[in-house]
């Protein structure tokens, strides 16, 4: 008598509810990046609009400050549901109590400071000193947020420093300004601006998330380009056109920094550099008169500028293109169009160079080592 023994059934084994999909948790992790750079830049923008304008009625600076604490209040929401390990993880059998209560407090601090920012900006009866007073505690909140954020397992070294550093930098600030100003709206005004700008570019750095150390190389090309956008040009910009062609001079300004790309890294990085120039043309186009109000004693109305710049104003003319022998009038929708154009543009060329590191290498004049013998 024979037995013939069957062979094991094969079990399909089911997802447990702890653990998730590689594609759902990459999705997760891609649409908390992207919108934390989308808030980052909002905060950043914002940061500018409330420093740039001291002259704004009390009312309507209650509201964009309200606006600007309530974009950090969603940055630190954020970054609190981001600090929960991914399911299944290791890090969840090492976490201590504290551990897990960490990313609810720091979750429960932004709603509560974006709370205070709604009451803040919505309640028509409140005055303006209580409107400030609570912004300034949702402040306070807001960095002691950060400061629990930096204890977050799943962040970087790097990061947990950043987020440490920002939160404390926050407290102080606000406890400076009360102390020494009360609750002037004006110096409180200052001082989001100042909080708004460096969590901005906190956050923008966290989204991005950059784990190559030339991806850091880049960032600090993308922070110089700005800086060289908003403040050189646009000092010479505000008070230099009387130059001989002008246009094209400034053409060649925005592009000459980053000739130095070509020179080590051979003709194939053309199009980084060239996303770098049009980058500070942005810069230039974009923040013109916002600098010029808040470093050089302009005193535009932003509404209706920000408003030609972008295409709003149809035919009407914004500026003038110096060309030496001839002067091209530029209308409103061609203004729009070239930012709109020259954005997607640089876009697509710094996402591909930021997925693609390796490309930014330094390369030899020599094709092939030299041999001997």
């Amino acid at each position: 008598m024979r037995l013939e023994l069957e062979p094991p059934e094969e079990k399909s084994v089911a997802p447990t509810p702890a653990q998730e999909p590689p594609e759902a948790h990459e999705l997760r992790i891609d649409l908390g990046r992207i919108a934390q750079v989308f808030l980052g830049l909002c905060s950043a923008g914002l940061a500018i609009v409330v420093l740039a304008q001291p002259g704004l009625s009390l009312d309507g600076l209650t509201y964009l400050l309200a606006a600007a604490v309530g974009f950090v209040s969603a940055q630190t929401v954020l970054a609190g549901g981001r600090l929960f390990p991914p399911k299944g993880s290791r890090l969840r059998e090492l976490r201590s109590g504290w551990r897990f209560l960490q990313p609810l407090g720091t979750v429960g601090i932004g709603l509560v400071a974006l709370t205070l920012a709604v009451f803040a900006g919505l309640d028509p009866q409140l005055a303006v000193t209580a409107a400030v007073f609570l912004l300034a505690l949702a402040l306070v909140a807001l960095g002691f947020g950060r400061i629990l954020a930096s204890n977050g397992l799943t962040l970087p070294l790097w990061l947990r420093r950043s987020s440490l550093t920002t939160g404390i930098l926050s407290v102080v600030l606000v406890a400076v300004a009360v102390a020494f100003y009360g609750f002037a709206i004006a110096a409180f005004a200052i001082l989001v601006g100042v909080i708004l700008m460096i969590s901005g570019i906190e956050t923008i750095v966290a989204g991005l998330h950059p784990t190559d150390p030339r991806q850091f190389v880049l960032l600090k090309l993308v922070l110089f380009s700005a800086f060289y956008g908003l403040i050189l040009i646009n000092w010479i910009d505000l008070f230099g056109k009387e130059v001989p062609g002008y246009g094209l001079w400034l053409l060649l300004t925005y592009m000459a920094p980053f000739g130095v790309l070509i020179v080590f890294e051979g003709w194939s990085s053309w199009p980084l550099a060239t996303s770098l120039g049009l980058l500070v043309s942005l810069f230039n186009d974009v923040g013109y008169y916002f600098i010029g109000n808040l470093i050089f004693g302009f005193h535009q109305a932003l509404g209706p500028w920000i408003s030609g710049q972008l295409g709003f104003e149809g035919s009407n003319i914004v500026t003038y293109f110096e060309g030496g022998r001839f002067v091209l009038a530029v209308p409103s929708w061609m203004m729009g169009l070239s930012i709109y154009v020259r954005a997607v543009v640089v876009g697509v060329i710094l996402y591909y160079w930021w997925r693609h590191p390796s490309a930014i290498v330094a390369r030899s004049t020599l094709s092939e080592p030299p041999t001997t013998g």
